[in-house]
């Protein structure tokens, strides 16, 4: 892969919903992975099978979870189960495929790649969408905590080059890399432990013991400042989401902005890059020159 591929858009992070309206726009689109995890993502901006259905022509969503593909069948989503590593069941041929945040959670890739091949139309593009593995909050929270977090699903670190060169075996290539802006901070993060802990899945805090005399003073204060500075649509969704739990996690947001003052310090005398500046990045692929020409000679 050329260099100037990864740079060109270092400078520039899109968010993924921007992305998919760039190229989904006004197609017929495959989106592998349609749940993301959880079925109750319908109800939250950032799922991507939205995203793509309020743009595309016609929007046709995969999934391996079978419970929660009926859930959305039922909701009036155009979704149908599959297994990525095996032949979909589907002969139809779509201008797009989006991958998002599946291909590091598989046991091998062929399959999905084979899928690729088969289901996307000459000239079409695929949207695979993924985290780096050079993201330097990733390495930073290993170096602090001599820990590593990471969802429990995925088998895998895949980066953009790695990614060239798997699509090349299959006869696809690299046409862009995008870098996604959206990402999670260490102060986020770094409170993960005996005290704490985090599940990734649902991003959800579990606290084990009780609240220190400094968080009891503090809350009501803070709980008094999100009340006031909050937006009522995202003060709702917080409270939604951490219920009675709601003022330890604003405790420990407000000893995370120390940590970011902190890490700003202490990340100014570190070497990084743009590159390392980026949890996600979303490889455009095309299929090959030699690939291509064959599929309009068939």
């Amino acid at each position: 892969m050329e260099t100037k591929l990864l740079r060109a858009h270092l400078r520039n992070p899109q968010s993924r919903t921007a992305i998919i309206s760039e190229f989904c726009k006004d197609k017929v689109v495959l989106d592998l992975g349609c749940v993301n995890h959880d079925v109750e993502n319908v109800n939250s901006e950032g799922w991507l099978h939205k995203s793509i259905i309020d743009v595309a022509s016609e929007t046709l969503g995969v999934d391996y979870l079978v419970k929660e593909v009926e859930i959305l069948r039922q909701r009036g989503f155009q979704v149908m189960w599959g297994d990525v590593n095996k032949p979909l069941k589907t002969d139809r041929q779509f201008d797009v495929i989006v991958v998002g945040h599946l291909i590091e959670h598989l046991s091998n890739f062929e399959g999905l790649m084979n899928n690729l091949n088969r289901l996307l139309l000459p000239g079409g593009v695929a949207l695979i969408c993924t985290p780096s593995p050079f993201f330097r909050e990733q390495y930073f929270y290993s170096a602090l905590k001599n820990d590593i977090l990471v969802n429990p699903e995925h088998t895998c670190w895949i980066d953009p080059v790695t990614l060239d060169q798997l699509s090349r075996r299959f006869g696809f290539e690299t046409s862009e890399v995008r870098w996604i802006k959206e990402k999670w901070y260490l102060s986020q993060t770094v409170f993960n432990g005996k005290g704490q802990s985090l599940d990734i899945l649902a991003q959800h805090w579990t606290y084990h013991h009780p609240r220190t005399l400094l968080e009891k003073i503090a809350s009501p204060g803070l709980a008094a400042i999100f009340r006031m500075l909050v937006q009522p649509d995202r003060r709702l969704r917080l409270q939604k989401r951490y219920g009675s739990d709601l003022e330890r996690y604003l405790y420990m947001r407000f000893k995370g902005v120390f940590v970011d003052a902190w890490w700003w310090l202490r990340r100014s005398v570190i070497p990084t890059s743009d590159i390392n500046r980026h949890e996600v990045f979303m490889s455009v692929l095309k299929r090959s020159g030699s690939s291509a020409q064959s599929e309009l000679t068939k």
